[in-house]
This record gives structure tokens, C-alpha cells and sequence, in this order.
């Protein structure tokens, strides 16, 4: 089983919101729809999508992981 330092935590933390960020930022200053409904959803769609994206690419990295 692998255990996680809490720099790696940390990191991912300021690494997911910064990500997250951008992405609001895109959705919401493009007005890619008039809706704000729709804008809500396509965010939310992406950030999904993003954050599935984000992990998989964490659990390929092994910085700050250890075998307990």
C-alpha cells in the first residue's frame, strides 16, 4: 500500500485549485453560451473531465509517495 507525504498532498492541492481556476476562468470569460445554466454545466463537465486527467497523471507520479 502506498502512503503520501503531505508535500505531495499539498502540492496537488494548490496544483488542482490553480487548474481549477483556469478553467473557470476560460468557461466563464469566453461566454461560450448566454446561459449561465449552461455555463455552470460545461464548467462542471470540464472540471470533471480535468480532474480525472489530473489524478491520472498524479498516480503516475511517484514524488513524495512511499511503500508503508
Amino acid at each position: 500500500m502506498f502512503k503520501e507525504t503531505k508535500g505531495r498532498s499539498v502540492k496537488k492541492s494548490i496544483g488542482w485549485r490553480i487548474l481549477a481556476v483556469i478553467n473557470s476562468y476560460i468557461i466563464l470569460a469566453m461566454y461560450i453560451t448566454d446561459s449561465p445554466l449552461y455555463n455552470a454545466i460545461l464548467m462542471n463537465v470540464t472540471g470533471a473531465v480535468l480532474y480525472y486527467v489530473y489524478e491520472r497523471v498524479w498516480n503516475n507520479t511517484h514524488a513524495g509517495r512511499y511503500i508503508e
